[in-house]
């Protein structure tokens, strides 16, 4: 597994070590997203597929025979239905086909950067001194969170189930019995809202607070297929979710190329700070308006993104 480690120069691959708002996840994955060059039968290196998440690394047929041919497969029928189902949410916003605020669906069903997680969680034994380190609180299979992208499909483990989402609105915090553990229903995926989505609809589509409990006896798998828009998006407010209804914009526009790279680099490092869409809200005072500008003229979304080439753009102060 480890000589497919993603590195600081390359968001795809194996890892055991990311962070989830600054604090490692219980948990181990291997991440494959759509080529640079958008032909999975291009060598995973080729050049041609070079983009800011960097290059596939599947395994070899005589290592997983079949493996990648079924994960390609499935990665491309995910992104059929993320596009169904991303057509779906603007139905429901009022929006046509062929108007103005559908052509940010059709860029997407073209130049999406989603990509597909397979997660593996250990059981994770809290009485076990190896587990548990002094003064932190017990490990989590992945720390609260919002998903950046778009739209999400999961395909949840049918035997155990940790999945939690919380009931409170526009806040980390929350109590216990806040969450409520999302049961899967065998044959069927999951479906959540990404931040990308939020701030599209002006927060009428919530990007909801979820975690990952850990289990002390059980492992646990899940795949998680986050369908993303492509790197030179710039994602804002539909006019019909605002002035048409005579709403106040509630966000800045985001980059999603400049927002994808800080949460990569924030799961990979500690940058003192994790983006969050609270950081394009209009009525807040963010320096992330001033530096998504400065990184996207620096940056070539054709190639991998580098952690310590733009450190010096996107470390808090």
């Amino acid at each position: 597994k480890l000589y497919l480690k993603r590195n600081a120069q390359n968001a795809r691959g194996y890892f055991d070590d990311e962070l989830t708002k600054r604090r490692r996840d219980w948990k181990e994955a291997l991440d494959v997203g759509v080529p640079g060059s958008r032909k999975w039968d291009t060598a995973d290196f080729d050049e041609s597929n070079a983009c800011l998440d960097g290059f596939n690394q599947f395994p070899t047929q005589e290592e997983c025979p079949a493996f990648r041919e079924i994960t390609v497969q499935y990665f491309e029928e995910c992104a059929k239905l993320s596009n169904r189902l991303a057509r779906l949410m603007a139905c429901a916003l009022g929006i046509t086909e062929g108007s103005d605020d559908a052509q940010i669906l059709d860029r997407m069903a073209l130049d999406h950067t989603s990509y597909l997680r397979m997660n593996y969680y250990p059981p994770c034994n809290l009485n076990d001194a190896s587990t548990v380190i002094p003064d932190d609180p017990p490990p989590l299979g992945i720390s609260p969170h919002r998903d950046a992208g778009f739209l999400t499909i999961l395909l949840q483990d049918d035997d155990c189930h940790s999945l939690q989402v919380a009931r409170f609105e526009d806040s980390d915090l929350g109590r216990d019995n806040s969450w409520v553990t999302v049961n899967p229903i065998p044959g069927a995926v999951t479906i959540n809202t990404g931040d990308m989505a939020m701030i599209w609809s002006n927060g009428t589509f919530r990007a909801p607070l979820h975690r990952v409990l850990t289990d002390p006896t059980k492992k646990r798998y899940s795949s998680p297929f986050f369908y993303n828009p492509g790197y030179n998006e710039l994602i804002s407010p539909l006019d019909c979710c605002c002035c048409e209804k005579k709403k106040e914009i509630k966000y800045r526009p985001c980059l999603w190329g400049y927002f994808r790279a800080l949460r990569f680099a924030g799961d990979l490092t500690d940058l003192g700070v994790e983006i969050q869409t609270s950081h394009f809200k209009i009525d807040t005072t963010s320096d992330h308006i001033e530096k998504q500008d400065e990184f996207q003229k620096a940056v070539n979304f054709e190639e991998n993104f580098n952690v310590e080439k733009y450190r010096a753009i996107l470390e808090s102060k």
